[in-house]
């Protein structure tokens, strides 16, 4: 069997915010001999069981942000060198470090570009500016230099192919479809169920909770749709403490204790139970650069356990989403989201349907299919050299 590094970094070790990457890392890995290079050793030891592990300690940045970047690639780069691997798969935000290493790399491209519509002054936005087109030329370097780019979307891959990347393939998100329609029932789910029986109509979101995800849009939605019926409940699984403390303030000034249920951060082992309890499920994308080209991994997971999705007019959305048959494509407003969330629960036919749809479409992104693909492709590649 072919021996495989996989690095993977990151700045927060909880499985929530690492849910995709720990997905396909996991089924990667089963593939090959796998050893996994990482600068959160504790966390990713305890979930991969059958690989080998090697820490290495990850500074913060100097004042010097490109130069001490330079020398921790090269660390890394070392690292993985010394290990004398046939393969080396990684995220691309450590693609700068394949500038330095010697085996045949592989990368997966999840997401690109801005994330943020905040406005800086003028010194701030040009230094960060330069800072960042040097940081774009190790990156793409990186890139180019890989044995293939494996990218999650087609304008994605458009981009990059215009920045002169060409070993590219596009792998959409894939989701473990199972895990969802046979979920993990716990007690941890008792109140979910509780509700149920209550005959409460439950709408979901799962995710980080920021204001360009939606934020203030799901509590002014909720708001609107209890004026009419007290009957719904909104489930927030994702909210960190700066989060958890806006929608507890929005809920006691509001009189909404009854109808939100914030989990907070949780293990993402969690989220197919709360989905199996769940009606209809929300993803809202504000309309910012990587949101216009990176697809909501949510979406997929949402359709895996057979929910409806009611989400706003982006063409990411529109990548999976279709309006009145397995979701809605709304328009950025709650007048208009707790109209959709209103007629779902009125109309139980209509949920059946869109129910029904949502699962043939998330065949598509059965794992086994999707990752597949990006296994075998990795294969070919070594056995052409």
């Amino acid at each position: 069997m072919r021996k495989l590094i996989i690095l993977f970094t990151t700045n927060h070790a909880d499985t929530l915010g690492n849910a995709c990457r720990l997905e396909m890392v996991d089924f990667i890995s089963r593939n090959f001999n796998t050893t996994i290079v990482t600068n959160r050793k504790d966390f990713i030891e305890d979930r991969y069981l059958h690989c080998k592990v090697i820490g290495y300690k990850s500074n913060k940045r100097k004042s010097l942000p490109i130069i001490s970047d330079i020398i921790k690639w090269k660390i890394i780069a070392k690292i993985i060198d010394n290990l004398k691997s046939d393969l080396c798969f990684m995220f691309d935000d450590t693609s700068a470090v394949t500038y330095f290493i010697k085996v045949p790399v592989f990368q997966y491209v999840h997401q690109y570009g801005n994330r943020s519509s905040k406005k800086t002054n003028m010194f701030k936005s040009i230094y960060r500016g330069l800072i960042n087109f040097v940081y774009e030329k190790f990156y793409l370097s990186g890139l180019k230099k890989s044995k293939t780019v494996f990218v999650v979307s087609q304008p994605i891959i458009e981009i990059l192919s215009n920045k002169g990347v060409k070993n590219l393939v596009h792998i959409p998100h894939g989701t473990n479809i199972e895990k969802f329609r046979n979920p993990l029932i716990s007690d941890f789910h008792n109140i979910l169920k509780e509700k149920k029986e209550l005959g409460y109509f439950i709408v979901t979101y799962t995710g980080w909770v920021t204001e360009n995800r939606g934020y203030q849009l799901m509590m002014d939605s909720i708001k609107e749709v209890v004026k009419q019926d007290n009957k719904i409940m909104l489930i927030i699984a994702g909210a960190d403490k700066i989060f958890t403390h806006k929608i507890e303030e929005f809920s006691e000034s509001n009189n909404l204790q009854d109808n939100i249920i914030n989990f907070g951060i949780i293990d993402v082992s969690l989220i197919p139970g709360i989905l199996y309890y769940s009606d209809v499920c929300l993803s809202f994308l504000d309309d910012v650069p990587a949101y216009r080209i990176s697809p909501p991994q949510k979406v997929v997971e949402y359709f895996a356990a057979g929910k409806p999705v009611i989400c706003n007019k982006i063409e990411t959305h529109e990548m999976l989403v279709s309006h009145r048959k397995n979701g809605f494509v709304l328009d950025y407003k709650a007048k208009e989201v707790s109209k959709a969330i209103l007629e779902l629960k009125d109309n139980q036919s209509l949920l059946n349907e869109m129910s029904s749809n949502a699962k043939l479409e998330a065949i598509k992104h059965d794992i086994n299919l999707v990752y597949g693909n990006l296994v075998n492709k990795m294969k070919e590649s070594l056995d052409e050299l």
